[in-house]
């Protein structure tokens, strides 16, 4: 495991914690501390970070940016077995557990990512044995139904069936804000470049939403994105975020920390 310095002192508690849960869980386990400090460079420890790729001074995750710019942290405690996913689209299943402070304030995120591919392959595998028993006669009919009803299970835990929570394990902070782009731009069926100005609007919205800009340098990368300038961004926000606190506000104001 390798830490980053400083980490405040109340999450610096838990940087032992992080190395502790990857030798235990093993290597096919990644074991992730996040600050709320700096979003761009969120990752302040971690344990068997080849999994994702991902190595100290990472940025947050998009769900990371959705929770925090959304306050979902004040209805839960954590978020347990949802899909995640590498940047390359390796699957894993992905747990957080909000840590906070003696005033109960959010200071940090404990992310867990297992890679459950071989646990998957050897399912197929005894699914296929039993499957071959069966066509010999030979397998119990109430296994075979108690082994279908487990298999579906399995499927929906490994799709996130039933569930919205999605989150993707980006190494650097040009593939947070550009994965969101091309996931809302695929939703909009246009591609970026070619919006007109109310599609600008309605992706830039999504993309407020979503918590994008609180990593550093996003407007840079949206207005790219877009063929257009930075302060055209500037000016996108300024007119969502307007709207969103008065309607009949007229006169817009700089957002705050982008």
């Amino acid at each position: 495991m390798s830490a980053s310095k400083p980490v405040s002192s109340s999450l610096q508690l838990f940087v032992p914690l992080v190395d502790f849960l990857g030798k235990i869980l093993g290597p096919k386990t990644e074991v992730v501390l996040q600050n709320v400090r700096d979003f761009s460079h969120s990752v302040v420890a971690i344990a068997n970070g080849n999994l994702s790729g991902r190595t100290i001074g990472s940025p947050a995750t998009d769900l990371v940016l959705h929770i925090w710019r959304n306050h979902e942290y004040d209805q839960h405690n954590y978020l347990t077995h949802y899909a995640g996913y590498t940047i390359q689209g390796h699957p894993v299943v992905s747990s957080t557990l909000f840590l906070r402070n003696s005033r109960g304030r959010v200071i940090g995120f404990l992310c867990i990512n297992f890679d459950s591919s071989a646990f998957r392959q050897a399912s197929k595998e005894l699914r296929r044995a039993s499957a071959y028993l069966d066509a010999l006669g030979l397998a119990d009919p109430a296994a075979v139904l108690n082994d279908d009803r487990a298999a579906s299970e399995e499927s929906d835990a490994e799709t996130g069936t039933g569930q919205s929570t999605r989150e993707v394990l980006s190494v650097n902070t040009d593939e947070v804000v550009t994965h969101n782009i091309a996931e809302f731009a695929a939703e909009l069926g246009i591609p970026p470049a070619r919006m007109n100005r109310q599609e600008r609007l309605q992706l830039i919205t999504r993309l407020d939403g979503s918590g994008v800009f609180l990593v550093k340098g996003s407007v840079d990368t949206v207005a790219r994105a877009l063929g257009i300038s930075s302060p055209s961004v500037y000016r996108y926000l300024h007119t969502i975020r307007n709207a969103a606190a008065d309607p009949d506000q007229s006169t817009p104001a700089r957002p705050a920390q982008l």
